[in-house]
């Protein structure tokens, strides 16, 4: 092998190395993102039942628009809130599998180098 196919080869693996390390790297940002989605969602979606379903329980209390507001925030929050954790944290196809980007090359070309 002369030395400008061996440098093209050192090449085309250090960009292919660049171009894992980048995928590596925003695998692990998504799923920081979908762990801290998931910890706001369980803080979040219980805090709005409670104040929600309060504000049903004691309806005289309270302005019909706002008994009214609450009825459909409960509704609203948790309907979003479900299809916003399924489509971003749980569906089966948000999350990317890493894989080798290499060619698989066979044995004996990999001894002639």
């Amino acid at each position: 092998m002369n030395v400008a196919t061996r440098r093209a080869i050192s090449e085309r693996l250090r960009q292919e190395r660049e171009t894992f390390d980048h995928q590596k790297k925003q695998d692990n940002w998504w799923f920081s993102l979908k762990l801290t989605m998931g910890f706001v969602s369980i803080l979040l979606l219980p805090s709005i039942l409670f104040v929600a379903a309060t504000i049903l329980f004691h309806h005289r209390e309270y302005p019909d628009a706002v008994v009214v507001s609450a009825g459909i925030a409960i509704f609203a929050d948790t309907l979003g809130l479900l299809i916003g954790i399924w489509k971003i944290v749980l569906s089966p196809g948000a999350s990317t599998k890493l894989a080798p980007l290499t060619e698989k090359v066979p044995f004996e070309e990999l001894q002639s180098v």
